[in-house]
C-alpha cells in the first residue's frame, strides 16, 4: 500500500471531477429548447445522452483494462472528454451536440470506475473508506467548478458551456505525471474464481441507479422551476451550485460519520431521501424549498454512494472488485439516462403535468429499500448473536 502520498491521492481524486458532470450544462436547457426547437423531454435527454456511451464503455472497461492496463484506459478516456468540448463550439447544431455528448460519455465510462479502483489498489481500511467519501466530495467539487464556469461561458453563447469539458486535458497531464502503472496480475484474486453477480452487488447497482436518477431528476427539473420563479434571466447555473457545494461538504464528513454509524450509515441516508423527496413532491414549486431539499439530498448521496464502494472494497479485491465497481457505475449511468423518462412516466401514469409530483415515486422506492436493508441488517445481527 502507498501511504501519505498527497500527489498520488490528488491525481486519483481528480478523476472524479468529471464522473458526475452530465448535468453541469443543465443551464443550457432553456436555450437548447428554444434554438433547436426541442421538447422539454428531448432537451433533458440531450443532457443525459452521454450515459448511453458511458454504459457501453463501462461494460467494455474490464476487457480494455486487461488488454492495455488501467493507466492507458484512463488516458484514452480523458482525451475523449477533452475532445468532446470542441464540437458544439465549432458547429452550433443538433448533430454536433449529439456527437459531443456521446464522446463525452464514452470517455467518462473508460475512467469513472478506476476513480474508485485506484483507491482500492493503493489504500485499505478506514483510510480507503475516508478516501471514498472524499472522492464523492471531489465529484461535487467538479460540479461546482464546472457549473460556475458553464454559467460564465453561457453569457458568451450557450454552446460555449461545453468548453468546461476541455479541462480534462489538465487532469490528464497531472494523471500521467503522478500515477504509476498498476501490475494487474498482482491484484488478481488468488482463488481464481470468476466474478458472480450476487444479490448484494445487484442491490448496490439498483441503489446506485436510483440515487443518480434522483440527483439527475432534481438537476434537470430545477431550470424550469427557477425560470417559473425568476424568469428567463434567472442565474440557473449559480443557483445549482448549492447541490454540489452541499455534497462536497458532506462528502468530507463521510469517514467520520461512517466510523460512528458503520452499517447504520445507509439507514440515515435512506430516511433523509424519503423525507426530502416527499417535501419536494408537495412544496417543490417554491424555489427556496427546492434548494433546501437539494442540500439534504446531496447529504444523502454523500452518505450512500461512498458506502457502496467501501463495502465492495471490504469483501472483494482485484478484478472482481473492478467488475463490481464498474457495475455500480453502470447503475449510476442508467439512472442518469432514464431520469427524464422516469419523470415523464410517473406523470403519465397519474395523468398530471406537474414538474414535482414524480419525486413522490422516489420516496416510495427509498422506503422499500429501507425495509429491505433493515430486514438484512436484523438477519445478520441475529446470525452473529446465534454464533456467539
Amino acid at each position: 500500500m502507498v501511504k501519505n502520498n498527497l500527489k498520488l491521492k490528488i491525481a486519483i481524486l481528480a478523476l472524479s471531477i468529471y464522473v458526475a458532470s452530465n448535468s453541469v450544462i443543465s443551464g443550457t436547457l432553456v436555450f437548447m429548447q428554444k434554438d433547436l426547437g426541442l421538447s422539454i423531454t428531448n432537451a433533458e435527454m440531450m443532457i443525459t445522452l452521454s450515459s448511453i456511451t458511458s454504459i457501453i464503455a463501462i461494460l467494455l472497461n474490464e476487457k480494455i483494462t486487461q488488454k492495455i492496463g488501467m493507466k492507458k484506459c484512463v488516458i484514452i478516456g480523458l482525451i475523449l472528454v477533452g475532445l468532446s468540448s470542441i464540437l458544439p463550439v465549432m458547429s452550433k447544431t443538433y448533430p454536433a451536440i449529439f456527437i459531443s455528448r456521446l464522446m463525452m460519455g464514452a470517455g467518462v465510462g473508460l475512467f469513472n470506475g478506476h476513480s474508485a479502483n485506484y483507491i482500492n489498489v493503493f489504500f485499505s481500511g478506514d483510510e480507503a473508506n475516508s478516501l471514498h467519501g472524499i472522492r464523492i466530495s471531489w465529484e461535487f467539487i467538479g460540479q461546482i467548478l464546472l457549473l460556475f464556469l458553464a454559467g460564465l461561458f453561457i453569457k458568451i453563447h450557450w454552446t460555449y458551456a461545453f468548453l468546461v469539458y476541455s479541462f480534462a486535458f489538465v487532469i490528464l497531464i497531472n494523471f500521467i505525471k503522478n500515477i504509476p502503472e498498476v501490475d494487474i496480475a498482482k491484484e488478481e484474486d488468488e482463488d481464481g474464481e470468476k466474478f458472480r453477480l450476487n444479490k448484494q452487488i445487484f442491490f448496490y447497482v439498483i441503489f446506485a441507479a436510483v440515487i443518480i436518477m434522483n440527483n439527475t431528476a432534481i438537476s434537470v427539473r430545477f431550470p424550469n422551476i427557477a425560470t417559473l420563479a425568476k424568469g428567463m434571466d434567472a442565474e440557473i447555473s449559480m443557483y445549482m451550485l448549492i447541490l454540489p457545494i452541499s455534497g462536497m461538504i458532506f462528502g468530507f464528513m463521510f469517514g467520520m460519520i461512517n466510523r460512528a454509524l458503520r452499517e447504520r450509515t445507509i439507514f440515515l441516508g435512506l430516511i433523509i431521501y424519503i423525507i426530502f423527496n416527499t417535501i419536494l413532491a408537495i412544496f417543490g414549486y417554491n424555489m427556496y424549498i427546492y434548494l433546501i431539499s437539494m442540500v439534504f439530498i446531496a447529504f444523502s448521496q454523500s452518505l450512500c454512494t461512498p458506502y457502496l464502494f467501501a463495502e465492495v472494497a471490504r469483501f472483494i479485491r482485484g478484478s472482481k472488485a473492478r467488475i463490481a465497481n464498474n457495475l455500480i457505475f453502470i447503475g449510476c449511468n442508467l439512472g442518469g439516462f432514464v431520469a427524464p423518462f422516469f419523470l415523464k412516466s410517473v406523470n403519465s401514469l397519474f395523468s398530471t403535468d406537474s414538474l414535482i409530483f414524480a419525486f413522490s415515486a422516489f420516496s416510495l422506492i427509498y422506503a422499500i429499500m429501507l425495509v429491505i436493508n433493515f430486514y438484512e441488517y436484523k438477519k445478520v445481527a441475529s446470525q452473529v448473536a446465534y454464533e456467539n
